[in-house]
């Protein structure tokens, strides 16, 4: 048997496959899936097709991760202790259960030099769309994902139409903020102000990336800059209810902040007396 780390996934090869070829991004796989108790009783045995990238839960991501590895045929165990992996699986939770994985075959996906550029727009909208049903099921995580690998696509397209660069530039844009969206749920403040300021680049009056980027620096405590931005949303929008909303928020914090400086300050300089 050998132990291989795959990202922070542990694998142990229990029978080696054929051929020098793995899986990619993309991939079709047919696979037989086991999991077992410690004493042996089996608890899901499935034999299935999947396709790599192309699953939007916990199980799919742990799995993609082991196939990207494997070759035809191979077969292995990983670790299966998460509470939330046996709950999407339908298996009562308990300790040291065993995974077993078997790659049965696959069909490799293009690699990315090899698909045109209108194949790599239209993965970087299937992506997106994905992205969005995740959204809104409240899969952060996933839609991430999904919205990251739309942005792959389209950083690989190499195009200078000016027509169909400024649609990929608009579905950069989106791209980004449905990224950052996804951040600011996840609590990731610092990546969220810094793909809006991606999206500010392309487009500096784009009033939902100035209210997201401002409204990360409020969180983030850095309050001239968050004003800069609230303020210049606000003059684009006088209307915006957010904006009015997160700039009320801003002011309190500023003289919240203010306050225990002044505290501070006063209880320094008057140990110093």
């Amino acid at each position: 048997m050998i132990d291989t780390r795959v990202s922070a996934l542990t694998k142990t090869i229990i029978q080696k496959g054929t051929g020098l070829e793995t899986p990619n991004y993309g991939t079709l796989c047919k696979v037989k899936l086991k999991i077992s108790s410690p004493d042996g009783t089996i608890l899901h045995n499935t034999e299935k097709e999947v396709v790599i990238g192309e699953g939007d839960n916990e199980v799919s991501e742990t799995l993609d991760k082991c196939l990207e590895c494997m070759h035809a045929q191979e077969v292995c165990s990983i670790p299966f202790d998460d509470e939330n992996l046996c709950q999407e699986l339908g298996i009562v939770f308990e300790r040291d259960l065993k995974c077993e994985i078997e790659l049965l075959s696959f069909s490799k996906a293009k690699e990315p030099w090899e698909t045109t550029p209108e194949e790599k727009m239209s993965l970087a909208k299937h992506h997106k769309d994905k992205g969005t049903d995740c959204f809104k099921s409240g899969k952060w995580s996933c839609a991430g994902r999904r919205y990251s690998q739309a942005l792959k696509q389209l950083i690989l397209i190499n195009n200078t139409l000016s027509e169909q660069m400024e649609e990929q530039e608009q579905l950069k844009a989106a791209c980004l903020l449905n990224l950052s969206a996804c951040q600011g749920k996840l609590g990731q403040y610092d990546f969220v102000a810094l793909n809006c300021t991606k999206v500010l680049s392309l487009w500096p009056e784009n009033i939902k990336a100035l209210y997201r980027r401002g409204q990360a620096f409020v969180i983030l405590n850095e309050f001239e800059k968050a004003r800069g931005d609230l303020e210049k949303a606000l003059t684009l929008d006088p209307s915006n209810r957010a904006v009015q909303c997160q700039l009320r928020i801003l002011t309190e914090k500023e003289r919240k902040h203010d306050e225990k400086l002044s505290k501070a300050l006063g209880v320094m300089f008057g140990r110093k007396k």
